[in-house]
Order: structure tokens, then C-alpha cells, then sequence
């Protein structure tokens, strides 16, 4: 690891698919014409039940990045212009004041009142990584609301404040406050937030979920119908000290008719191992690069029947030994290594929907009941 420097992030951070994302919805809003962004909440064509091509490593997620930094002597004044700074690596992370600093750019070029919710339009299923796939996997719809909840450090460490409350055989109610300490961006950006829950919603319960009620603290429009339609809302407020919707409790009750029962396990257990990593990662810790790589080499030799230390060792041009002494300066062992690296391939591989036979023999388990034991000890699932 290294020190932090002044390029680390600090502070709050977010996972660079919500940067990504909302720079894309804001970019679409900046050509649109009248009624912005394309309808949201339906399945795109072709789609099913979603699953993430990959899981991001627990290690790999406090890299710095810098949205802001001038091109030839310039900030960027344009969402686009911002767009083109983002990282191309999926497991960065980065400060959530790059988030605060896009809403202004979109602010200051458009005065929109439904800004937020038009930007939202473009979330898709997989937009935001593992997030989405533990919403998809949760057994009803108010679970998957509370799973937003129970791991929003995976997409941002502010203190916002999401919550569901009542829901019990009662209508329930969604807040989602985002607190970045200007009033105007958390207007919108809360706006932003709880119609990303509510198309994320529709999609998963694979029907229509009308709020009963939503309430924004924007002040009111001259013209709010277009911000009721969208949010397909009985009944809209502003002023509202907090950002809210209030769904029906026949709508929290709803399954999720594609949820895996056992793959919500494994996701859960990931992602909980991933928010306890960046809690513990010293700030603007960052992954070894040599540990970066043999976990590459590890991954490319699990199934080809070429995974043994002495292997690995001469792929790095190393001796045994001295791949051994590396790793103990690093706080691990070989076959920790390799346990790790399976349990996250594991994961990744089930939520891609491949059978427990396919990533047994992908993994270099003897069979699928070998493979099941080792879930079993990972406590990541009840089985196969």
C-alpha cells in the first residue's frame, strides 16, 4: 500500500458506476428536446433477469481519481466535458464531490424542474453494478428497498439518508436525502435518487408501482404536471423537508419474480465483505500492484489445471519461496490467496446465471458437491 497523496480521495467517496451514470443522464438531458429523456421503468428489448458480468474486488475500491482536474488550464464547464475525465476502471472510487460538481454544471445549463427525474431515465438494469443485482435478488419489493438501504456504502459513504419506514401490512414510505451540504443540488439530486428507486422498483417487480404520494423539497413550479407523470405520482408536494415517495403495502408486498433466493445470498455476504474492506482501507489505501497481478494469474490458472505455487511463482518470474515471502509482507498466504480469489470468482460466475457444474469446473473444483462445500464455508449461500 501507499501513502495517501494529494491526488487521494478523502472524504465521502462514491463507486464511479453512479458518477458514470448520472454524467450520462445529464449529457442525454443536454440535447433532448421538449420531455428530455426516453420513458424509464420498462425492461429494455431483449432484456431478462439480470446478472453482473463481473463483481468488483473488495481491495480495489479507493483509488483516487480527479473529475476536476483542469484541461489545458481549464475546468470543465459542461456534464459532457466532465463525462470525458471518467476512469474507464470499473472498481474506482471517487469523491463524492465530483457528483455535488456535475449537478452544478447540469444546473447552470438547464433550470428544468424535472431535471433530476429526466436524468434518472437512464438507469438500466446493471448500471450500478452489484447494487442492482442485490435489489433484483431481494424477495420482495420491500426488501430490495431496504437492501438499498442496508448497503448504500457501496455506491456512497455520504451521510444521505435512505430509509423505509412502515410498509408492514400498511402503505410504506421511501426516503432518499441526499445531504452534500447545498440545498439546490440536494433538491435535485434527492429528485434524482428516489425516481432511480422507483424505476429500479418497477423493473424488478416487473409491473408499474404508482407512489400514492411524493414529496420533494424543491420549491413548487409553475408547471408540475410533467414532474407528477413521471413519477406517476396520485399526488406531488413541494417544500417537503425531506425527499419522499409512499408506496401502496399491496406494492411492498409484491416478490420479485426473478430473484435467485441462493445468488441474494451470495451477493449479500460479497457485499458486505466490500463495504467492510472500505471501512477498513486506510484512506486513499490503494491495492498492491504485485497483489493486483498474482490475482490475475491466480484467476487465469484456476481451471487449466496449472494451479500450483510453483506455477504461479514462475509466471512471475519468482521462486517459491520468494512468492511466499512476498505474500506474508503483505498479511497473507498462498492458499488464502486462492480461497479469496475463488470466492469472488464464485460469486461473479453464479450471478452471470452459469450452473454450479460450469463454475465448479471453471474454479478447478473436483465436482459440484466440492463446490458446494466450499459455499457452505464461506457461508455465502445454503448450498447448491
Amino acid at each position: 500500500m501507499r501513502e495517501a497523496d494529494a491526488t487521494t480521495p478523502q472524504g465521502p467517496t462514491a463507486h464511479v458506476s453512479v458518477l458514470r451514470l448520472l454524467a450520462a443522464g445529464l449529457e442525454g438531458l443536454a440535447g433532448a428536446g421538449p420531455g428530455g429523456a426516453s420513458p424509464v421503468g420498462a425492461r429494455p428489448v431483449g432484456a431478462g433477469p439480470g446478472k453482473p458480468a463481473e463483481l468488483a474486488r473488495p481491495e480495489e475500491l479507493n483509488r483516487p481519481e480527479e473529475l476536476d482536474r483542469p484541461v489545458d488550464g481549464a475546468a470543465p464547464d459542461r456534464p459532457a466535458d466532465a463525462a470525458g475525465r471518467l476512469p474507464a476502471d470499473d472498481t474506482v472510487r471517487v469523491p463524492t464531490a465530483s457528483l455535488s460538481r456535475l449537478w452544478s454544471l447540469g444546473l447552470v445549463a438547464t433550470d428544468d424542474p424535472c431535471l433530476g427525474v429526466k436524468a434518472a431515465g437512464r438507469w438500466r438494469l446493471g448500471r450500478l453494478q452489484l447494487m442492482d443485482y442485490l435489489v433484483a435478488n431481494a424477495p420482495t419489493l420491500a426488501e430490495a428497498l431496504r437492501v438499498m438501504e442496508r448497503y448504500a456504502a457501496l455506491l456512497n459513504t455520504a451521510p444521505n439518508e435512505i430509509r423505509l419506514t412502515g410498509g408492514a401490512g400498511s402503505p410504506g414510505t421511501v426516503t432518499y436525502q441526499i445531504r452534500s451540504g447545498d440545498p439546490e443540488v440536494d433538491a435535485v439530486a434527492s429528485q434524482y435518487a428516489l425516481a432511480a428507486a422507483l424505476f429500479r422498483a418497477r423493473y424488478v417487480a416487473g409491473r408499474e408501482i404508482r407512489p400514492l404520494h411524493v414529496g420533494l423539497t424543491s420549491a413548487a413550479p409553475p408547471r408540475h404536471r410533467e414532474l407528477a407523470d413521471r413519477f406517476g405520482a396520485r399526488r406531488i408536494d413541494f417544500g417537503a423537508e425531506t425527499t419522499t415517495m409512499t408506496l401502496a403495502s399491496a406494492d411492498l408486498s409484491l416478490p420479485l419474480p426473478d430473484a435467485d433466493p441462493r445468488l441474494g445470498a451470495v451477493l449479500r455476504q460479497h457485499a458486505a465483505e466490500v463495504i467492510a474492506a472500505q471501512a477498513s482501507a486506510p484512506a486513499g489505501a490503494v491495492p498492491s500492484p504485485f497483489t493486483d497481478r498474482l490475482r490475475r494469474v491466480i484467476a487465469a490458472h484456476l481451471a487449466d489445471g496449472g494451479l500450483s505455487l510453483p506455477e504461479v511463482a514462475g509466471a512471475l518470474a519468482l521462486s517459491p519461496r520468494s512468492l511466499q515471502r512476498r505474500l506474508a509482507g503483505e498479511g497473507t498466504t498462498w492458499s488464502d490467496l486462492v480461497d479469496e480469489v475463488r470466492r469472488e470468482r464464485a460469486a461473479a460466475l453464479l450471478a452471470r446465471g452459469l450452473s454450479r457444474t460450469a463454475v465448479a469446473a471453471r474454479l478447478g473444483f473436483a465436482d459440484a458437491r466440492a463446490l458446494r462445500g466450499a459455499l457452505h464455508r464461506w457461508r455465502a449461500g445454503p448450498g447448491l
